[in-house]
């Protein structure tokens, strides 16, 4: 789940150029089938991976940033123990600041 520095990047581009039926796909595997080991949870954490989360609230729609931001509120507070966890922590806050969730 792009754990690797140039799979990050191509994910990355794929939900930026990529049509809004495969980023749904992407977000889905994000999300995983289960609360438990979900890989978004994982992906959170690690070093590379970060970025596709914040790629994705960037660039998803309404619909899959509710789905996504549920997800993460959950683990907000030891997110911030993480070195890489702190930078979803502050997407997430810019979001709220900035009035686009609540």
């Amino acid at each position: 789940m792009s754990q690797q520095k140039f799979a990050s990047n191509v994910i990355e581009k794929c939900l930026t150029f990529g049509s809004p039926v495969e980023s749904q796909i992407l977000v889905n595997e994000m999300l995983g089938s289960t609360d438990e080991n979900e890989p978004l949870q994982v992906m959170m954490k690690d070093q590379f991976a970060n970025y596709v989360v914040q790629k994705v609230l960037e660039t998803c729609d309404d619909q899959q940033l509710e789905l996504i931001l549920n997800r993460i509120k959950v683990h907000l507070n030891a997110l911030k123990k993480y070195t890489y966890g702190k930078h979803i922590v502050a997407r997430v806050e810019k979001l709220v600041a900035a009035g686009d969730i609540y």
